[in-house]
């Protein structure tokens, strides 16, 4: 039981560093954004989002004992 919150909150800090990455990432292509760069780097974007998401589900669910 203790292990399982111990590991949730691991987890959500986990996320909230890739959140936090995400919008680094975010910040230095808009200000870094040319013709150059390559089509793909918006789907890595996106998904460096929702892997945050499911980071967050997941640390919740292991937080509240859901799982």
């Amino acid at each position: 039981m203790l292990s399982e919150r111990l590991a949730g909150v691991l987890v959500l800090l986990l996320a909230a560093w890739q959140f936090y990455s995400f919008k680094k990432a975010v910040q230095a292509f808009k200000a870094h954004a040319g013709s150059n760069n390559n089509v793909f780097v918006g789907y890595g974007l996106w998904f460096g989002l929702f892997f945050g998401l499911i980071l967050l589900f997941i640390g919740g669910a292991l937080l509240l004992a859901l799982v």
